[in-house]
């Protein structure tokens, strides 16, 4: 968080603040599931690997754990606003609108946090949430939740509030067993503040902040009726810090972040296809029966999505020209999964070896080759998705231009008098260069279905294209062409449908 920015909702607005209705949810009545978030604010997944901190460790030894990586501006600062409604919401800053810790222009009325939705599906479900970054409860979870503890850790010292937080949460867990809570502790980000990511002070933060986790972990374990229940407890932040202390940028540090979830019906492993923040508001939905709006980014833990790139994942390699890559970041191919291939047809010489035409590559590698370029808020994406980055081809010695076509594996459309094409992309344009998308049908001619000719950034694209009477397969073809030192485009999770 940002402790100095005032706070400029007031009680009297948000009183009188409306919420958009929900759409319908599927029927869903309380039973015996609850899930508790807990949130950490500025808390570095690295760091916490190497505190003592029994109580996350213990959920990760039982459950699901995944690094996750954050966006970066323009999209949103790496900064507890965003943050916050990123993880409450299961929406990205694209939708909810909140860019910073002003909260201006945002449209959370839209995207409501995942305890007015679990509240508005049914009446019979309990909520509950306690915290003492005071935005959060002003700002993002406004619904009519059943019980709202909110102190304002900025006024009185958050190692003063952090222990309120965790007393209240622990006896109304313990005599309410909420189905659906959040309890958030922002001691960890005063400490990143005041004495940086790499120190001790940080370090000892996140000590007690995992302490007061436990103690309300353990208080909802004490419940007589514990035995019969099932309870999942999530653990998520909302940025990470810098070692000399402070967020809001893109670097490694800042854009750090994690999930970590344990529960009946959560998969114990360390996912294939690393998490999203947007997951968590999913996972509690999920978890609770509750429908997930058909806005939502986010995918529950308990379903690992995948698409034909993240086989790839094995076989990512490390850097060869990107020198300022750690070399143990294992992060690109252009092997390509099995029935796709790669066209360098026209490709000048030269450049950097591993953007040489289009790449299969994951958010760590390709984020690390410069910073700021909105390579960060290629959002969409998970795991190994593909990449011709003309910008990072041409940071060595090249001739000719950037011409390099992304050919897929066969799809079966026979029978069908159309289908849908899906990807998502994130592309940039600059000059002359080209980025288009084609479609073959038997081995025939190519026809072109769509065409960029200005930025679109983190789009799910969704294609309506027409089956020629008595096509039996289908080819698509992403080209990116005429380009040089200017920009990329990212596509990842194809699919025909």
């Amino acid at each position: 968080m940002f402790r100095r920015l005032p706070l400029t909702l007031g009680a009297a607005a948000l009183a009188a603040a409306t919420l958009i209705p929900l759409p319908p949810a599927q029927a869903a009545a309380p039973g015996k599931r609850h899930v508790v978030v807990f949130g950490l604010d500025g808390v570095r997944w690295d760091v916490l690997q190497q505190v003592d901190a029994p109580a996350i460790k213990s959920l990760i030894a039982q459950g699901y754990a995944s690094q996750t990586w954050l966006y970066s501006s323009p999209l949103a600062q790496t900064s507890s606003g965003p943050g916050w409604a990123t993880g409450l919401t299961g929406v990205w800053p694209d939708k909810h609108k909140v860019k910073d810790n002003s909260f201006s222009g945002n449209d959370l009325k839209s995207h409501p946090d995942f305890l007015t939705r679990v509240e508005q599906s049914s009446a019979a479900f309990s909520t509950y949430a306690a915290l003492d970054w005071k935005p959060i409860g002003d700002r993002i979870i406004t619904g009519g939740i059943d019980r709202k503890f909110v102190l304002d850790g900025d006024a009185d010292g958050y190692t003063v509030d952090d222990p309120k937080v965790a007393a209240d949460a622990s006896a109304h867990l313990k005599n309410n067993g909420p189905h659906a809570s959040f309890v958030y502790f922002g001691n960890p980000d005063i400490a990143g503040h005041d004495s940086g990511g790499a120190s001790a002070a940080y370090r000892e933060a996140i000590e007690t902040a995992d302490r007061q986790i436990g103690q309300v972990i353990a208080a909802a374990k004490s419940r007589p009726t514990y035995a019969e229940e099932e309870w999942a407890f999530v653990v998520t932040t909302d940025h990470g810090h810098t070692d000399g202390g402070g967020h809001g940028g893109s670097s490694w540090q800042e854009r750090q972040s994690f999930v970590v979830a344990a529960g009946p019906g959560i998969p114990h492993s360390a996912p294939a296809v690393k998490a999203r923040n947007v997951d968590v508001a999913a996972t509690v939905l999920d978890y609770l029966g509750v429908a997930r709006p058909a806005a939502y980014d986010g995918v529950p833990v308990t379903r690992t999505p995948s698409d034909p790139f993240d086989a790839l994942s094995g076989s990512l390699k490390a850097r060869v020209d990107e020198t300022g890559i750690p070399a143990s970041t294992l992060g690109w191919t252009h092997a390509a999964p099995s029935g796709w291939r790669i066209d360098t047809t026209g490709l000048g010489t030269g450049g950097v070896t591993e953007w040489r035409g289009w790449s299969f590559t994951n958010d760590e590698f390709w984020t690390s080759t410069d910073r700021g370029q909105d390579r960060e808020n290629n959002v969409r994406a998970r795991g190994v998705f593909a990449v011709a980055d003309a910008d990072e081809w041409a940071d060595k010695s090249f001739s000719g231009t950037f011409n390099s076509t992304l050919v897929s594996a066969p799809y079966d459309v026979a029978g069908k008098s159309g289908v849908r094409l899906g990807f998502s992309s994130h592309y940039l344009q600059e000059g002359n260069q080209k980025a288009e998308v084609f479609v073959s049908f038997d081995g025939g001619a190519d026809t072109r279905v769509l065409a960029y000719n200005a930025h679109v950034k983190a789009k799910v694209e969704n294609l309506a294209v027409t089956v020629p009477s008595g096509a039996r397969q289908m080819t698509v073809k992403w080209r990116l062409s005429n380009a040089g030192n200017n920009w990329y485009w990212a596509v990842d999770a194809p699919s025909v449908s």
